[in-house]
């Protein structure tokens, strides 16, 4: 069984559902489903609202929640895509047995320039008033406090994602060892992390770590496994110091 993936840590989407209409503004995110016998075909589209023709990038994610604070990947896709102005255009597509009806959450990400500028979320087998992005109740239920521990878990899933955005061989092999060393480190950030490589002096290109929108972690990439597997340990080591110095400082503007 298949942990929140490599590809996609982060608990949602570091911004409130309840802001969903800040998005969508020029291109909108949009996910339809269509149920045949017990399979449901689910398809992740875009549609390009303004006149300008769009080179973008999209992540998609689909877990299950087998029981009670436990989330199982079911499907997860990133692309870059390229839409004209004003088009509608399937960009993935999965397909799911929801027979045993556990509780399903589908979200994807479109990205302009590593910039979240639309996205879209359904529940499925979820209960009403779940959160305010428009679920989609299979089975009705009113909200227990499992379920509202399951909603706040939720948020965890989508804000502890790690993203990347890497182009080299060496810079995926530190983004996986990063992922791996993240993931058993047991780091609870609030913010999503990213793993970005971009071109520097020489040919050579630069590992750089947000935390949110705060550069945390910056160096440049030597291909030596011996050098990546050291700046992995001083990556994490600076990710989880910046996130518990963010913690501390979140619970003192709470006390005064």
């Amino acid at each position: 069984m298949n942990r929140t993936p490599l590809i996609f840590i982060l608990a949602l989407f570091a911004y409130p559902l309840a802001l969903l209409a800040q998005f969508n503004s020029e291109v909108e995110a949009q996910i339809t489903m269509e149920t045949k016998n017990i399979l449901t075909n689910i398809t992740f589209s875009a549609y390009n609202k303004t006149t300008l023709n769009k080179s973008l990038s999209y992540k998609a994610l689909i877990t299950k929640n087998e029981k009670i604070n436990s989330s199982i990947t079911q499907f997860e896709d990133q692309q870059y895509f390229v839409i004209e102005s004003g088009q509608q255009k399937n960009i993935s597509t999965a397909t799911l047995d929801l027979s045993k009806g556990e509780r399903t959450i589908i979200f994807i990400l479109i990205y302009e320039d590593e910039k979240v500028i639309g996205k879209d979320r359904m529940v499925i087998n979820g209960f009403e008033g779940e959160d305010e992005m428009k679920p989609k109740v299979i089975t009705n239920k009113k909200p227990t406090s499992q379920q509202k521990s399951q909603q706040a878990q939720d948020i965890d899933l989508l804000t502890s994602l790690v993203f990347e955005n890497t182009k080299t061989k060496p810079g995926r092999d530190f983004y996986q060892m990063f992922y791996l060393a993240y993931n058993n480190n047991n780091i609870k950030g609030n913010k999503m992390v990213k793993v970005d490589e971009v071109l520097a002096i020489g040919g050579n290109t630069q590992i750089q770590i947000f935390a949110g929108d705060d550069l945390v972690v910056q160096f440049f990439l030597n291909p030596r496994s011996s050098y990546i597997k050291e700046m992995v340990d001083q990556s994490i080591a600076r990710v989880n110091y910046y996130f518990q110095q963010n913690k501390a400082i979140r619970q003192n503007t709470i006390q005064y």
